[in-house]
């Protein structure tokens, strides 16, 4: 730094008015309302605005006095983000960078609004080094359009004026790109949060973007660029069941990804938990290749973000899956105990929900214990189940599958399905017929013909087991790989239900 800029730095910050910086943790400020507020709420003491107003104020969140209250810890949360300290496990390189490059962008912003026009071209230029070399693109093209304009605006030195004009041009160009794929992507995603059923708009959609996309990556060039990309391919052919091109695809993504230094670690579990998916959908039951892969993205994550919660799910189908129960209950114990499940709403809550309910029904089938089971999941009254489902009651596609035949399959391993006036050999018949008589879902139209047989109690029939044998041997040709669903769809296999079914008549 030239003595220059220092002289710059010191004298804009004489000429301005330092306010005290109000922060939480001041010296004094301990015992203040707002660390009081601050501690309550941390702690889960008050669990709403009308708490916090009624423990200051006696009143409620209308109270002028509480809301001035609010204010003040926001503001000084806000102010206190700017000293939050990264040099901790949860931040690895390229995070310090992203964080230390966004609030000198900030400072850059202030000292340019003051005139202080040598320490702000000095700040954007140290924050523009750090964003070309981590492919902060938003960042750059953001900066090197200040540094562009500051200098054309100076007329003094046109070739620094040029090199930032063409800098600016390039990641401009970039941004739009990066921008154009995650469009594309989040267009097509949103699909899968819910459904988790193929789609062959869907698949049409992801072959168009992917195809346009693809050519680009050698300008743009970037790991996001790659990454919205082979996203996008991945949905092209898991929209169809592809499932052994999608993980040829998801290898090929690791094998780029992974030696760039500037991709992003969830861009790394991302990918590796498709991974772990397509292995569960081809029922690759290889353990230590699998558990190797959990850890890689638990060592790579956050403790309890939100794919945190996500790789836990697709581990938890690899336990149904190799039947290992008590696996796939301690997995359940220890995502529906941890302090953020509360904050997860919408399918992904819905789903974690329903996978309790096949854990209650493992119990019920004789492969738990209940007396293992309820303290982990709670009792379950499948009325009241049903009513905490938010979302997947409302599709008949996709995840709403295994939510019917859970209670049906309840009924039947309880010998209780003749006593249930809610559940009906027609209404089912006809559901199949509507929902689940299609390319997409014959494994699940199978297995509930099997179901309705089983209800019906004729299974021990000729006639009956000719039909159950063609079902099964369905099952059996319709392998998972081939078939039109997601592996989802399937908490724990057909086929070993059929078997725990059978073992309980």
């Amino acid at each position: 730094m030239d003595f220059d800029v220092l002289k710059d730095l010191v004298q804009t910050i004489t000429r301005n008015k330092i306010k005290s910086i109000e922060v939480l943790g001041n010296p004094g400020e301990e015992k203040s309302r707002t660390e009081l507020m601050y501690d309550g709420i941390s702690s889960g003491k008050f669990k709403s605005e009308d708490d916090v107003a009624k423990f200051f104020f006696k009143s409620d969140s209308k109270d002028p006095n509480y809301r001035k209250l609010k204010n003040k810890l926001i503001r000084q949360l806000i102010n206190t983000a700017f000293f939050v300290d990264v040099n901790q496990p949860a931040f690895n390189e390229r995070a310090k960078a992203y964080f230390t490059a966004y609030r000198d962008f900030a400072a850059g912003v202030v000292f340019m609004t003051r005139n202080a026009d040598k320490s702000g071209i000095y700040i954007f230029q140290l924050v523009l080094e750090q964003a070309i070399k981590y492919e902060f693109i938003d960042l750059a093209a953001d900066v090197s359009r200040i540094l562009r304009r500051q200098y054309a605006r100076g007329g003094g030195d046109h070739e620094k004026n040029q090199y930032y004009t063409n800098l600016h041009r390039k990641y401009e160009e970039k941004r739009r790109y990066e921008s154009m794929a995650i469009d594309y992507y989040e267009e097509l995603v949103s699909y899968y949060l819910t459904k988790r059923s193929p789609n062959e708009l869907i698949h049409k959609k992801a072959a168009e973007y992917f195809e346009e996309l693809l050519p680009l990556i050698s300008i743009v060039d970037t790991s996001a660029f790659h990454s919205y990309t082979y996203y996008i391919g991945l949905i092209k052919y898991s929209s169809i069941n592809d499932i052994e091109k999608a993980l040829n695809l998801t290898n090929h993504a690791l094998e780029i990804l992974v030696p760039r230094k500037n991709t992003n670690r969830s861009t790394l579990v991302n990918f590796t938990m498709q991974k772990m998916a397509f292995y569960n959908q081809l029922r690759m039951n290889d353990v230590d290749e699998f558990e190797s892969l959990f850890n890689y993205c638990l060592n790579n994550l956050e403790d309890q973000d939100f794919n945190w919660f996500k790789v836990h799910e697709v581990y938890f189908y690899h336990c149904t899956y190799s039947k290992k129960y008590m696996n796939a209950l301690n997995v359940y114990q220890k995502v529906t105990k941890s302090t953020n499940f509360g904050l997860l709403d919408g399918s992904h809550h819905d789903n974690w929900l329903l996978l309790g309910g096949y854990l209650h029904l493992l119990s019920k089938l004789g492969a738990l214990k209940p007396e293992e089971v309820e303290p982990v999941v709670g009792s379950i009254r499948l009325g009241k189940f049903f009513n905490e489902i938010e979302v997947l009651d409302k599709d008949k596609e996709g995840m709403n599958i295994p939510l019917v035949l859970l209670p049906i399959l309840f009924h039947l391993a309880q010998k209780s399905f003749d006593d249930q006036k809610d559940i009906s050999i027609d209404a089912l018949e006809k559901y199949r017929q509507r929902w689940l008589a299609n390319d997409m879902n014959r494994r699940s139209d199978s297995f509930l013909k099997m179901l309705i047989a089983f209800a019906k109690k004729d299974y021990s029939s000729a006639a009956a087991e000719k039909k159950i044998n063609k079902e099964l041997e369905i099952l059996k040709n319709e392998t998972p790989e081939v078939a039109g669903q997601n592996f989802a769809v399937e908490i724990i296999p057909y086929e070993t239900l059929w078997e725990l079914l059978n073992n309980k008549k």
